[in-house]
């Protein structure tokens, strides 16, 4: 895993602020199993996961560097591309829209699955 990976910025963040995992999770209202996967880069955290946890390092994403353009994964093209229009956003409150949009397209592939698979 490459060193300058979100999950491995967050862990560096975080212990340069002296938080546990734990603690890192009690202040974002996380699991701690949440921030143990981001670090480890088993787990790609949503909009609103990762901000939870960059407010409570007091960040943002332009704080840890997080270039989604450069993002690379095995995940299905709908992730990344969801990802890339989410940075693509000017403001706040343009992400939001466009996280309930991503989100609602979610929602309506993974009821046309279940079809499909019965």
């Amino acid at each position: 895993m490459a060193k300058d990976t979100l999950g491995q910025k967050i862990k560096q963040i975080r212990k340069s602020k002296n938080l546990t995992q734990f603690q890192l999770a009690e202040l974002a209202g996380i699991n701690e199993k949440h921030i143990s996967k981001i670090e480890t880069g088993v787990y790609f955290p949503t909009y609103n996961t990762l901000n939870k946890v960059l407010n409570a390092l007091n960040l943002n994403i332009d704080d840890v560097g997080l270039d989604f353009s450069k993002f690379h994964a095995n995940d299905n093209p709908f992730y990344i591309k969801s990802i890339q229009i989410i940075n693509s956003a000017q403001n706040e409150q343009e992400m939001e829209y466009y996280y309930g949009i991503l989100r609602q397209a979610q929602k309506g592939i993974d009821i046309i699955k279940s079809i499909e698979n019965k």
